[in-house]
């Protein structure tokens, strides 16, 4: 009884404070079309150079994966940096955020290298033509054939993870007769540690730099080290960078050791997207407040970053009296995650409860990063029309958990509307499954032209390597 009067006290203090909350919350200022090079027709149909949106849909089928290949383009140029005066740094693009080969073609052919983490990307890399020397290979699960290929080709590193990576590593480059190009991974206090990497402070660290300096097996020419949390302005990279080189300062004092590479490895932001903030989210989910995007003007970007990591390294070595590294930097989301959107069609509109729902063909299975971070959510057929219904957007699987978003206000949704969820190029990919549904066709827009890139997952794709009866 005691229990039961609490949640009546509790119910009550919700419904007398939780409106008086949301009233005094911000609402959400949609980010404008232009930020992804899409406009509006007069009847609120969404397009890109032209291409209809909607007509994607119908000629390719839901959900539907559409990359802006121009402007993977621009942001891969943009990131080697524009400035014949100021160096940057050289850029390798990790594989594991958007492995879609079209995407990985259209980077390579700007020069952008290959950053890969398993066998199988080392693989697809070279399938793509991609030079040894273009490629490094991280990653704390390498197998020893996958190792093999890395030495044989030239790998520029290949960054051990622990001694006995290490020691794996030497006994490929015997198998293979040719010394291997090394690095070593490091974790800081201010970095992924775990399975990541030596530990800065770690004898273990030590320990590793010495035998690699006496083998003969291996050149040891690299120090990699890895952020994790998103970094999104200038001050917070330099703040990074600056906690690496004096890392470099304690481990040149206790081993002499001064790398030819500096890899500052990847973690620079998308602009248009961010972890929830956790107030807002719960607000978000208790009251229906609104999502906000972030602001996109206040992060560094891939080609600004490189070319104060360069700057920041060479003044650092200059005063030790030592020759600068090569400066490398491995972006993932910040290279393609806005290059990116995917496409859903609203199969049915639940109006039985507190707030509509919205059903999609796709959820979890193909949008799973929805869950944790913001993501500009478009209506690509009747954009001009007011956004004044709340709505809770779901997949199609039938679990509780697939909620795409808790709480977005749209215009009236009805089946068969077409919803486009934006910047989607990092890890929305890499992290689809087949989970009840086939996974979606990805087409690769330039200018006014749409190929092909990827096709549709049929029913007997999913059962290709099954032994039927």
């Amino acid at each position: 009884m005691k229990r039961h009067v609490i949640n009546l006290v509790k119910a009550g203090v919700r419904g007398a404070i939780g409106p008086a909350i949301a009233a005094r919350r911000p609402v959400r200022t949609d980010l404008a079309l232009s930020t992804w090079g899409i406009e509006a027709s007069s009847t609120g149909r969404l397009r890109r150079s032209s291409v209809d949106l909607a007509d994607l849909v119908a000629a390719h089928g839901s959900p539907l994966v559409v990359v802006d290949g121009d402007a993977v383009e621009h942001a891969a140029l943009a990131a080697l940096g524009t400035d014949p005066k100021r160096s940057s740094a050289d850029i390798f693009y990790s594989y594991k955020t958007n492995p879609v080969p079209a995407v990985l073609r259209i980077l390579h052919e700007q020069g952008v290298g290959a950053e890969v983490i398993s066998p199988y990307e080392l693989w697809l890399a070279l399938r793509l033509g991609v030079p040894g020397e273009r490629i490094i290979y991280n990653g704390p699960a390498k197998s020893f054939e996958s190792l093999c290929e890395a030495v044989r080709v030239g790998a520029l590193a290949i960054n051990a993870n622990s001694s006995h990576d290490l020691s794996l590593i030497s006994h490929a480059a015997q198998a293979v007769g040719q010394r291997a190009n090394v690095g070593i991974r490091v974790s800081l206090a201010s970095t992924w540690q775990g399975q990541f990497g030596f530990n800065a402070t770690s004898g273990a660290l030590d320990e590793a730099v010495a035998e690699a300096q006496r083998s003969t097996d291996v050149d040891l020419r690299a120090i990699h080290v890895h952020r994790g949390a998103a970094m999104r302005t200038a001050a917070d990279f330099q703040a990074y960078v600056s906690s690496v080189l004096a890392f470099l300062d304690a481990l040149r004092s206790r081993t002499g050791f001064h790398p030819q590479i500096l890899d500052l490895g990847g973690s620079l932001a998308c602009p248009t997207v961010a972890p929830f903030e956790r107030i807002q989210h719960r607000l978000n989910r208790a009251l229906g407040t609104d999502l906000l995007s972030p602001d996109p003007t206040s992060v560094v970007g891939v080609g600004d970053a490189g070319v104060l990591a360069v700057e920041m390294v060479s003044a650092h070595a200059a005063a030790a009296g030592l020759e600068s590294p090569k400066v490398v930097l491995e972006p993932g989301r910040a290279l393609t995650s806005s290059s990116q959107m995917l496409l859903a069609t609203v199969q049915d509109v639940k109006l039985d409860g507190t707030i509509p729902f919205a059903v999609l063909d796709a959820g979890m299975n193909v949008a799973e990063p929805t869950a944790n971070e913001f993501h500009q959510l478009l209506h690509a057929t009747k954009s001009n029309a007011a956004h004044d219904t709340s709505y809770r957007i779901v997949g199609p699987i039938c679990t509780p958990a697939d909620v795409l978003y808790n709480n977005w206000r749209l215009p009236t949704l009805e089946p068969g509307d077409v919803l486009a969820i934006m910047d989607t190029g990092a890890y929305f990919v890499p992290f689809s499954t087949s989970f009840s549904f086939p996974r979606p066709a990805i087409v690769v827009q330039r200018g006014h032209t749409v190929t092909l890139a990827r096709g549709r997952e049929t029913f007997e794709h999913l059962v290709t390597l099954d032994e039927l009866p």
